[in-house]
C-alpha cells in the first residue's frame, strides 16, 4: 500500500497532487503576458527576452526586469522560478543564470515547507505527511514549527 493510498480517497480530486507539488505557473494577468510598448518594440522581441533568447541581453534583460518588478505576481512567480529550476527563461526579473547561482538545499527546505503546509492545511495526519515525503514524524513536526513561526493561521500539530 502506498502512502498516498490511505488518503487520497478523502480529499477533492487534485488536492493531493497540488499538496506535493504546490507550485505551478502563476495565475492571474502577469505583466509579461501582456506587451510593453513602452519597453520593447514589437511583442516578438518581449517575448524573445522572456523565453531567454534575448536580441541584446544587455540591453532586453533590464526591461523584462523592469516589466517584472512592476508586476502584481512577483512574489508568486519568484516561489515558482525557485521550485521549477527552469533552466531557460527569464522569470522574476532574473534570467537562468542568476537563478541558478541562488538554488541551494535553501530551495528544497522552502519547497518541503509548502508541502507540509498545503498537506496539513487538507488535515492529513502529520504520520501520513511523514510517509508521504519520506521524512520522519519529527521532521514534520519541526516543519510545521518552523512555518508557524512565519504563519499565524496554522493550528497547533497534534
Amino acid at each position: 500500500m502506498e502512502p498516498h493510498d490511505e488518503i487520497e480517497d478523502e480529499l477533492p480530486p487534485d488536492a493531493l497532487f497540488w499538496a506535493m507539488e504546490p507550485f505551478g505557473p502563476p495565475m492571474g494577468e502577469a505583466a509579461c503576458s501582456t506587451w510593453d510598448r513602452t519597453r520593447f518594440p514589437t511583442p516578438q522581441e518581449q517575448q524573445a527576452t522572456f523565453d531567454g533568447e534575448p536580441t541584446v541581453p544587455e540591453r532586453d534583460f533590464p526591461k523584462a526586469r523592469a516589466v517584472c518588478l512592476a508586476c502584481p505576481l512577483l512574489e508568486i512567480c519568484r516561489d515558482y522560478a525557485q521550485d521549477s529550476r527552469d533552466e531557460h527563461v527569464f522569470l522574476a526579473g532574473e534570467t537562468a543564470e542568476e537563478r541558478r547561482k541562488n538554488w541551494r538545499k535553501s530551495g528544497e527546505i522552502a519547497k518541503r515547507h509548502r508541502q507540509v503546509t498545503a498537506l496539513y492545511t487538507l488535515d492529513v495526519p502529520t504520520a501520513t505527511i511523514a510517509r508521504l515525503l519520506q521524512r520522519d514524524e519529527s521532521s514534520i513536526r519541526g516543519d510545521l514549527r518552523e512555518v508557524r513561526k512565519r504563519r499565524s493561521d496554522l493550528p497547533p500539530t497534534a
